[in-house]
């Protein structure tokens, strides 16, 4: 059976640019008038521009019109305390030692959704935590596909002046290392730069969307 998903990245909602926000609830109504109707929508992070409470509410009452269920991740520009605020009392298992990493189990694959926040630039890390706990989570089920969404490109992104998206190239190498030994993941999908490209990492289809 096909799982339909519609990937959303990168609204950056803004209390100072309003139509930001007419962007995003212009996408939920087309979204919701599609014939062959989605079964979720995934948005990759930076939800909001500023973090401000504010932004993550506009953004959540906009998502809340869906009429699927959505799921969400941190984006650089967003800040994890206050969008888990938010967001948390969907039932979601967002947060997991204080990162926003989680899976979804549907019926028959699994996401995977993955923190690559740095809290010291905008680009994009993989700690150890966060590693051993995606270990964790393909681990946990080796019968079905997996599909990864993240913030940040693990890959070369050559369409932009900066192709390397990442603090440290050697956590994208030791992610590599991880998902090489698993056969059933079925792709990566990421947002933060604001271009449709294609990569790849570990034999691996890769896609980054653009922004909304």
């Amino acid at each position: 059976m096909t799982l339909r998903i519609v990937h959303l990245s990168d609204t950056h909602i803004s209390k100072h640019v309003p139509q930001r926000l007419q962007d995003l609830k212009n996408c939920v109504e087309a979204i919701n008038a599609l014939d062959d109707t989605p079964d979720m929508v995934v948005h990759t992070g930076d939800i909001s521009h500023d973090a401000h409470p504010e932004e993550y509410k506009s953004a959540r009452e906009a998502l809340d019109k869906l009429n699927v269920p959505y799921y969400v991740m941190a984006g650089n520009r967003d800040n994890r305390a206050t969008l888990l605020s938010e967001f948390t009392d969907k039932g979601n298992p967002l947060s997991t030692n204080g990162f926003v990493q989680y899976s979804v189990e549907c019926r028959t694959v699994r996401l995977l959704m993955i923190d690559t926040v740095c809290d010291k630039s905008n680009k994009g890390q993989l700690c150890e935590e966060r590693l051993a706990h995606l270990e964790a989570m393909l681990l946990a089920d080796m019968s079905r596909p997996v599909a990864l969404f993240l913030h940040h490109t693990p890959f070369e992104a050559t369409a932009i002046p900066d192709p390397y998206q990442f603090e440290d190239w050697d956590d994208v190498v030791k992610l590599a290392a991880l998902l090489s030994r698993f056969s059933n993941i079925c792709g990566l999908y990421c947002g933060h730069v604001h271009r449709f490209i294609d990569g790849e990492i570990a034999g691996l289809t890769a896609s980054a969307i653009t922004c909304l």
